[in-house]
């Protein structure tokens, strides 16, 4: 596998870098940029062997690219799994969230993990499996743990509060989908599900959108979505709906693939500027 960075990410400059590492299902992405540089973003990412067990195949792209090791400005492992749990703040007790997310999912052999999100009056619990949990606290400096819709459900609420109508926001990355409804900034629907094929995902987003109340004329579908099934999907669902939006964000190219970066990653650093 190879990864390729910037020629100026070097072991002198990446006290500059804020980086983000995020884990998702059959490979990593890595990205990184110095939040007073313009134009200093950059993105790579790799798939895994599926043969491979993750927490080893993570192990091996870390011991292959020599830049995982240097002493960065900020390290994030951005998480992307089902297995989270968003709680309303006022019931969140730390002490619990174990025993949440063994209600919620079977999460044996995870580090159960949380970050609060208090702009949504809620706490994000999620899982990692333990194995790369503490391969990540071992071999990085000082990495902060987010789950990949954390800064995704922020960014939403903010888009959101500047609109007058309901919004679905639907994201579909890595076979999975996320799909978050908000109204006036109050978030009132979220939920993550295989991706499956175009004619599953055509049934989710409609049996959503019908389930929440939203209006097909005047509410508003954001949709991020691999280029050839966004095309597919819209075909479709301008049928019902009348405003959809695509999700832009930037794109990079490694060799001849073009590949567009991940939302979560470009909200994570606007957060982090």
């Amino acid at each position: 596998m190879t990864l390729r960075v910037p020629d100026t990410l070097t072991v002198d400059s990446a006290e500059k870098y804020a980086v983000s590492i995020r884990l998702w299902p059959g490979g990593l992405s890595f990205a990184g940029h110095i939040p007073s540089e313009k134009g200093s973003f950059f993105y790579a990412e790799t798939a895994f062997d599926p043969v491979t067990p993750y927490p080893q195949a993570l192990k091996d792209a870390f011991f292959e690219h020599v830049f995982f090791s240097y002493p960065y400005r900020h390290v994030y492992i951005v998480c992307v799994n089902r297995l989270y749990a968003l709680t309303p703040a006022p019931v969140f007790a730390e002490e619990h969230e174990e025993t949440l997310m063994s209600f919620v999912f079977s999460a044996s052999g995870h580090k159960i993990l949380h970050e609060p999100l208090p702009a949504l009056e809620a706490e994000m619990v999620y899982g990692l499996p333990e194995e790369v949990y503490a391969f990540c606290c071992r071999s990085l400096i000082r990495p902060q743990f987010t789950h990949a819709l954390t800064p995704a459900l922020l960014r939403w609420r903010e888009q959101n509060l500047s609109c007058f109508r309901k919004q679905l926001f639907v994201s579909v990355h890595e076979n999975i989908t996320d799909a978050a409804c908000y109204d006036k900034g109050a978030l009132t629907f979220l939920n993550s599900f295989d991706t499956g094929n175009a004619a599953d995902l055509l049934y989710y987003i409609l049996y959503i959108w019908k389930y929440t109340g939203m209006d097909q004329i005047e509410d508003r579908l954001l949709l991020f979505a691999p280029a050839s099934l966004y095309g597919e999907l819209k075909e479709t669902l301008q049928k019902y709906v009348n405003h959809i939006v695509p999700v832009e964000s930037p794109r990079t190219t490694a060799g001849t693939a073009t590949t567009r970066v991940p939302p979560d990653m470009v909200f994570l650093f606007e957060c982090e500027s």
